[in-house]
């Protein structure tokens, strides 16, 4: 492995430094040829940011075990999670909690998974909550588990619960909708931190391309009160310590902008869907929309994942984060994998995972105790 580390001047600390690499398994051969991986037709991916890694992933070896991946495009797969998987790929112990209501809206419910780690009845357990990724307008609370089971299993191992949460797509509502249903998950399991046995002071948002957007978006919202973001509870009772965002909207003005002639009327685009009409034709709309508009020096730390080969939402999205995040001295990293695409199975790759509990570790260690 060759490394080339830039220090930055920002105010990071040790964790959140410019470095340029390589990054291969270290249960790969270093001739393996790099992993290929077909460009997906749904638009959900992951992204980190922060201090600038580049990787490249060589040989199926960079993986704990295979891969479950559950349905894609217009077939989700199930919403629940089999046997089979959790037998398979979670920890052994691990609790399933699987379709508890936490929203009736509309005549919709909304649900949420639960993978309770194998702990003392007695020790609270740390948050990961995952929002799933799909264009906002597909997707649900299972699919993405199976996407990133590696991940997934490897959080419950370090004794974290992994929450994966339901929201109102955009066929069934518009912006802000989608925040609102968010906070409202976390707004529940703050109720019910003691049946779970929970600490939702140490919460940590991830999210994938569609949810990669809502958990930047309500991690840098989640405490300003904005009107319609919430449905009224005490969020100051809840702390988000940071966010893991695979490839994520960060701007939608400029996310449009990079699409072909769009006439406005007619915008059928994923952002004109979420926002009920296109952004250009309200951008005010778009603005508050876009986690870009949030930014402050009161934002959580970021982990940032995104593929140079990104169609769907390109990486100066991502880039776009990390500079506004350094801009206001926020500890923040970006990993740039080589050669991915939008919904790349290379982000569930032992080095990028690896990344992941680096960073989930340091905000475990720096939070106060309870």
């Amino acid at each position: 492995m060759q490394s080339t580390f830039r220090f930055s001047s920002a105010l990071l600390g040790s964790l959140f430094f410019t470095l340029t690499s390589t990054v291969c398994s270290s249960q790969s051969a270093d001739n393996a040829p790099p992993i290929t991986v077909a460009d997906q037709t749904s638009f959900d991916d992951n992204s980190d940011t922060g201090p600038v890694l580049r990787g490249r992933s060589r040989g199926n070896g960079a993986r704990e075990g295979g891969r479950s991946r559950g349905g894609g495009g217009s077939d989700e797969g199930p919403t629940v999670l089999d046997r089979q998987f959790i037998e398979g790929k979670l920890p052994r112990g691990v609790r399933y909690v699987s379709d508890v209501l936490f929203k009736e809206v509309d005549g919709l419910e909304l649900k949420l998974d639960l993978l309770l780690p194998a702990k003392s009845e007695l020790e609270k357990t740390p948050v990961a909550v995952w929002i799933h990724g799909g264009a906002w307008m597909r997707g649900n609370k299972a699919r993405d588990l199976r996407r990133f089971d590696q991940l997934v299993a490897r959080v419950l191992r370090r004794g974290v619960a992994f929450v994966s949460i339901e929201y109102r797509l955009s066929g069934q509502a518009t912006f802000p909708a989608q925040v609102v249903d968010c906070n409202d998950a976390i707004a529940f399991l703050h109720r019910n931190r003691d049946q779970y046995n929970l600490d939702v002071g140490s919460l940590i948002l991830m999210g994938s391309s569609a949810g990669g957007h809502l958990a930047t978006l309500v991690g840098v919202t989640h405490a300003k009160g904005i009107p319609g973001f919430s449905s009224g509870y005490d969020s100051s009772d809840v702390h988000i310590m940071g966010v893991v965002d695979f490839y994520g909207p960060i701007d939608l003005l400029k996310l449009q902008g990079k699409r072909d002639a769009v006439d406005l009327s007619s915008d059928r685009s994923p952002e004109a869907r979420l926002l009920g009409h296109s952004p250009r034709l309200r951008p005010e709309s778009a603005r508050l929309a876009s986690p870009s508009t949030h930014i402050d020096p009161e934002s959580p730390p970021f982990l940032i994942f995104h593929g140079d080969q990104d169609k769907r939402v390109p990486l100066d999205q991502s880039e776009l984060l990390l500079s506004l995040l350094q801009k206001h001295g926020v500890q923040s990293r970006l990993v740039i994998v080589e050669g991915a695409v939008h919904g790349d199975e290379k982000f569930d790759e032992t080095s990028y995972n690896d990344a992941v509990l680096t960073f989930m570790d340091s905000l475990l260690r720096e939070s106060p105790a309870k």
